[in-house]
């Protein structure tokens, strides 16, 4: 799809294709697809993504299979990503959806070409599950300084049995579009031995990325489940004077030994709370 207006896409299965097996994009001078509807469809066995959203304005994904997506990077269930500033992602729900086994994450935000002057993001990801033994759970990825606002909202979402990291926050500036977790629940990620750094979430800031603070999440009645003595959380910051910062709200962190947290030398206005169980 492709500057689309007005299109339903219903009960459809699409498999083994050589590329993504739905793509929502952009063509001519109109930089956005406008009310798409997806429900009742099945990506399997496809090669780079289950589906790619670059830019829409009002996007509905419902009731959705996103799975087994194994050949070449991202290789996510889902991936938002759009391509350049003019482009947008406004209006877009996801909910009802399961992605399974795929390489990847099953669910991807990567908006680094999007700026101050794009439009404000809201994205909402409602009761959608993440399972996969070889791959991760959801990634919330390049968000500059300079980036775009809005919100990026998961609700009653699950992520269970990854071999990776159930949730990795990516070169994401604390001062720019927010990151909500509501009712969500982690529980059995991280299980591969090889996973670096081996914790359920990663906030990770590399260099040169545009991103001096990074953070902006908030956690409203979560829980995660785990039972490895290790934290629950760790930073990996690489920048130059990076610090983790902003992270509020309430937790549950149900594990035998204990609910640690490594959030690097210098974080700032960390309030999470953080319940043991």
């Amino acid at each position: 799809l492709r500057s689309c207006t007005n299109v339903e896409i219903t009960g459809l299965t699409l498999r083994d294709s050589g590329g993504d097996g739905i793509y929502v994009g952009v063509s001519g001078e109109r930089l956005y697809c406008k009310d798409i509807r997806i429900r009742d469809v099945v990506c399997d066995n496809n090669y780079r993504q289950g589906i790619s959203v670059i830019s829409c304005d009002g996007l509905l994904i419902e009731n959705c299979s996103f799975n087994n997506t194994w050949g070449t990077a991202p290789q996510a269930g889902i991936d938002l990503e759009p391509n350049h500033p003019g482009e947008r992602l406004t209006d877009c729900v996801i909910r009802n959806c399961t992605f399974e086994n795929n390489r990847g994450f099953g669910i991807q935000t990567y908006t680094n070409p999007l700026d101050s002057t794009s439009d404000d993001m809201s994205i909402l990801f409602e009761k959608c599950v993440v399972r996969s033994a070889e791959g991760s759970g959801i990634y919330s990825g390049a968000v500059r300084d300079d980036g775009p606002g809005g919100v990026i909202e998961f609700r009653d979402c699950a992520v269970e049995n990854v071999g990776k990291w159930g949730y990795m926050l990516s070169d994401k500036s604390a001062a720019r579009a927010r990151i909500r977790f509501t009712n969500c629940v982690w529980r059995n990620t991280a299980t591969q031995e090889e996973s670096e750094p081996a914790s359920p979430f990663v906030l990770r800031g590399r260099k040169d990325r545009g991103v001096t603070a990074l953070g902006g999440i908030d956690f409203v009645d979560c829980l995660l489940k785990d039972d490895r003595d290790r934290p629950f959380v760790t930073a990996t910051l690489e920048g130059e004077g990076q610090y983790v910062s902003d992270i509020s709200g309430t937790i549950t962190v149900n594990n035998p030994h204990g609910a640690k947290m490594n959030l690097g030398p210098t974080p700032r206005n960390v309030t999470l709370e953080v319940k043991k169980q």
